[in-house]
């Protein structure tokens, strides 16, 4: 079961970061950038959960691929919660309605806790595109979702 979460994860995982990249080429969206995910780590190693102005802070070693293992490493446990939800809960296996399900659920995590603890706001309010920047968000995670059913298929 390891192998499988562990498929099904950084293949998620792998095609968010794919569905970003496309997002870049077609619509001039900036890709997230791990390296603010690696700061944000840093400081809750520290105590310091909440930072509103992670954009300004100093930056801190190896940040960036500290933020690349926290992406991966979250990826990989949203896998896990996936195939416990399909496999347990429903008691069928991976498919496409669910992991695209999982996928459109999850982006509340980025609206509603991750934003707001980096100071960007509920739903990227306090961006200097809201709109745009709760597409992008949308559509990395349908991105996720769409790995969640590809990394299933290798099962």
């Amino acid at each position: 079961m390891i192998i499988d979460i562990l498929i099904v994860g950084i293949a998620a995982t792998l095609t968010l970061d794919i569905a970003q990249q496309l997002m870049k080429q077609l619509l001039n969206w900036p890709a997230t950038n791990w390296a603010i995910i690696g700061r944000w780590a840093a400081g809750v190693a520290q105590g310091r959960f909440v930072n509103h102005a992670i954009g300004s802070s100093p930056q801190v070693d190896n940040e960036l691929a500290l933020g690349w293992l926290v992406h991966y490493g979250v990826g990989i446990a949203y896998g896990a919660i996936y195939l416990f939800l399909v496999y347990v809960i429903l008691g069928t296996g991976p498919a496409y309605v669910p992991a695209m399900a999982f996928g459109i659920v999850s982006v509340a995590v980025t609206w509603f806790m991750m934003e707001p603890i980096l100071g960007a706001g509920v739903m990227a309010a306090n961006t200097d595109d809201p709109p745009a920047k709760r597409l992008h968000d949308f559509g990395s995670h349908l991105g996720f979702g769409l790995g969640l059913y590809l990394g299933g298929l290798l099962l």
